[in-house]
């Protein structure tokens, strides 16, 4: 059986003031509280053994029974998290969801509502009012899963003066077995589903293959149950890690550390938690939201400030990889497909632009204190010449 993990993340810049605003206020609401208990321990395994901060993320979880996910009667289990990073003052948000058989009727069917959850996520309203796909938020009820989200973002973040929204977002989704056979054969015999899980296209049974083949590209993963791919949205990852890898690797850290790594028997709900490609997924996230920001604040004209291209290399530093090396190269594999690289292009032609108006600015100044130094210069000389001939006519 097989199951399929949908998270969708939202990036935003958020500073250490209002970070303490959403998170001590959602809590003192009773919005917000810690990440404990079976998801906190898996995030935490998942975190220790992929991750390295120099300032750990602050999660929380959104409390339970406050957000739903319904279609029609049916509901979908649902959790949202959310996380301040200080190290790169952002935010984001993740929902994760999980939908089965029982919910879809169907494996085809499982990808046809994945695929109408992603919509809705992204602002597609049903039209049947509680008979369609439908978010809920405490006692309200919301045509689309966007307005949902935002509702509830619109509420943690009141009073912190934010001008940003959930403009930036991607998803990851994990479809779940645990035979152990390799999972890019499945992809290889109909990949059309697959990339229509990472393009929200429910048109997916009438892509030619070699499309859909073509569109998704080669596979990344380090272990033979685990193919990965990356595109516009997010991530599309089979997983069909088994009981015969848990134990090995099991059996395999008890010899020389005496104990088993958790992180290796992860069977988490949360999409994109085992192998850290949701890590991934909020890094490329803040990424853009961080450059946007930057985009925009270098346009307004009352607040243009000097970028020099070193404040460019301080934010690319700043976005290094903490994950493991072969993590890393799924990393940058979606900053390319997310394109990322287009919008730091755009910022780096932005720095040389304000570097060269610094530049310009700079031997302005430096000619026109020049030029009143030489005038002063002269003046003083005149001045000179006319004391010393006034004191030659008064001694004669």
């Amino acid at each position: 059986m097989t199951t399929l993990l949908l998270t969708f993340a939202w990036a935003v810049p958020l500073s250490e003031r209002e970070a303490e605003k959403v998170l001590d206020g959602g809590r003192d609401r009773g919005l917000l509280v810690h990440l404990d208990g079976k998801l906190g321990e898996e995030w935490t395994a998942a975190e220790n053994f992929l991750a390295s901060y120099t300032k750990p993320p602050r999660r929380r979880v959104l409390r339970k029974r406050r957000l739903s996910i319904r279609v029609g009667a049916a509901g979908l289990p649902c959790e949202l998290v959310v996380t301040w990073h200080p190290a790169y003052h952002a935010m984001t948000l993740v929902l994760a969801t999980t939908i089965t058989g029982a919910a879809a009727d169907g494996p085809a069917a499982e990808f046809d509502l994945a695929i109408a959850v992603l919509q809705s996520l992204q602002g597609r309203e049903t039209a049947n009012g509680e008979k369609g796909l439908h978010g809920g938020y405490g006692e309200k009820t919301f045509p689309s899963l966007l307005k949902t989200i935002t509702h509830i973002f619109e509420d943690l973040t009141r009073g912190c003066g934010l001008t940003e929204g959930l403009s930036r977002k991607g998803w990851c989704v994990e479809l779940r077995s645990h035979d152990g056979h390799p999972p890019a054969q499945r992809v290889a015999a109909d990949p059309r589903p697959y990339y229509g899980l990472a393009t929200s296209d429910e048109g997916w049974r009438f892509v030619p293959r070699e499309v859909a083949r073509d569109a998704l590209g080669p596979s990344w993963g380090t272990r033979s149950f685990v193919a990965a791919y990356t595109m516009a949205g997010g991530i599309v990852c089979l997983n069909s890690k088994d009981s015969e890898y848990v134990e090995h690797q099991d059996e395999l850290m008890r010899g020389p550390f005496g104990a088993a790594e958790p992180y290796f028997g992860i069977d988490s709900e949360i999409g994109g938690l085992d192998h850290g490609m949701l890590f991934i997924l909020e890094r490329v996230l803040i990424r853009m939201a961080l450059a946007d920001q930057w985009l925009a604040s270098m346009k307004k004209s009352g607040s243009r400030t000097r970028l020099l291209r070193g404040s460019l290399d301080d934010i690319l530093e700043m976005l290094h990889s903490v994950l493991p090396p072969e993590v890393d190269s799924l990393e940058r594999r979606l900053v390319t497909s997310m394109g990322v690289e287009r919008i730091i292009a755009q910022l780096d032609r932005q720095a040389e632009a304000m570097d060269e108006e610094t530049r310009y600015a700079y031997e302005n100044t430096v000619s026109a204190r020049v030029t009143r130094l030489t005038v002063v210069t002269v003046v003083l000389t005149v001045v000179t010449i006319v004391l010393g001939v006034l004191q030659v006519l008064v001694s004669l």
